[in-house]
């Protein structure tokens, strides 16, 4: 199997553990939650493989696997099933414990941050749906109509993306994406961007939507210098990760 961008971009002697899943599997996102737990807490190399995708088909046709959800550990069938959280944690003993805002491989599941990212929006979806039934803002004259627009392109509209291009991306393509502090970060100034710039559209305030703007284009900073290794990746150019840990 060829060498592919790991969790934590490093290559070296960690321990690389892979859980095979597929779609429809009933137990793969019990087995999911335990092991990205496992993952948050070792320092260890962690994929979620589909036996969709190419990989998963060639790790399942090379070691014969019949069963998901299975754990391939240093390129070994290690366990099939879901393991406890004491079992997952017993066959990786030997990983050191996982330093703080590594990346991490997609799977079937949404992360914290991801998900945040979802219920954000559709949270603005029903404040925008309420705005319009009661004010019918969008038709309307004056500041409102552009408060209401920019509530449902950015509110809505771009949290969705970036929620939904942080999971699916990284799925597509196999490569890790950077979470932790950057994620959390992008999704407050994406908030603060979108109250701003409402706020600001709603009160005649100049400055309250000068500042949210600029939140927003942080956000989409954000958002783009997580996506860049994942992308580049797939492109078949070096991942600046891997560079870095020369």
């Amino acid at each position: 199997m060829s060498s592919r961008p790991t969790a934590d971009g490093d290559q070296g002697a960690k321990i690389a553990v892979q859980l095979l899943v597929s779609e429809w599997c009933p137990t793969c996102p019990n087995a999911e939650a335990v092991w990205r737990q496992v993952a948050a807490e070792k320092d260890i190399r962690f994929a979620v493989v589909d036996v969709a995708q190419p990989e998963g088909r060639e790790l399942a046709s090379r070691l014969r696997l019949k069963t998901v959800p299975s754990v391939v550990i240093d390129r070994k069938l290690a366990a099939v099933g879901v393991q406890s959280l004491a079992e997952a944690r017993a066959l990786v003993a030997a990983a050191p414990d996982r330093p703080k805002g590594r990346a991490y491989h997609a799977g079937m599941m949404l992360s914290p941050d991801n998900r945040a990212f979802v219920v954000s929006s559709m949270g603005y979806l029903m404040l925008s749906g309420l705005v319009l039934l009661v004010q019918g803002t969008l038709l309307g004259e004056g500041m409102t109509r552009p408060a209401v627009v920019h509530l449902f392109g950015a509110g809505v509209v771009l949290m969705l993306i970036y929620g939904l291009g942080a999971h699916m991306l990284p799925r597509f393509t196999g490569n890790p994406i950077r979470g932790g502090v950057l994620a959390w970060l992008q999704l407050a100034s994406a908030h603060v961007g979108v109250l701003g710039q409402v706020g600001g559209f709603y009160a005649g305030a100049r400055a309250w939507a000068e500042v949210g703007s600029v939140a927003l284009f942080l956000s989409l900073a954000l958002f783009a210098g997580r996506l860049w290794p994942v992308l580049w990746s797939a492109a078949g150019g070096e991942d600046p990760q891997r560079r870095r840990s020369r």
